[in-house]
Formats: structure tokens, sequence, C-alpha cells
């Protein structure tokens, strides 16, 4: 049996508005080109969940946006 891994794209986030870390966000080519062409976030990724499509939006962390608003 052969394992095929998909092909994937980095994504580096712009800083975190709170700490100001960015972070990397693997993709497959696909959804990639949606991001980058602008298509709204959750068509893109619908089955995210919403903190982790923010990280792609704005660069802000689940965990930085919990501490700042709860």
């Amino acid at each position: 049996m052969t394992n095929r891994t998909a092909e994937t794209v980095t994504i580096t986030t712009r800083p975190c508005m709170f700490c100001r870390r960015t972070s990397d966000v693997e993709l497959t080519p696909e959804q990639a080109a949606a991001v980058e062409a602008r298509t709204p976030i959750q068509d893109v990724l619908p089955d995210v969940a919403p903190a982790t499509r923010e990280l792609l939006i704005s660069g802000t962390h689940p965990s930085c946006w919990e501490e700042a608003f709860g």
C-alpha cells in the first residue's frame, strides 16, 4: 500500500497585534490560491475553527485573542 501525502503550501501570517509573533499555516495549493485571490476565508476553510481562520486573516493567535477579549 502506498501512502501519499498531499502537497502543502506554508503561509506565514502577519505578526500578531498582541505578541508580534508570526505563525506558519499549511494549506493545500488550492486553498492557498483561494486565500491569495481574497476569497472569503469561511468559503475557503469552512470546516476550520473561526479562531484559526482569524489567524490567517489578521495574524492574531487564538490564545492572544482570548487573553485580550475573553
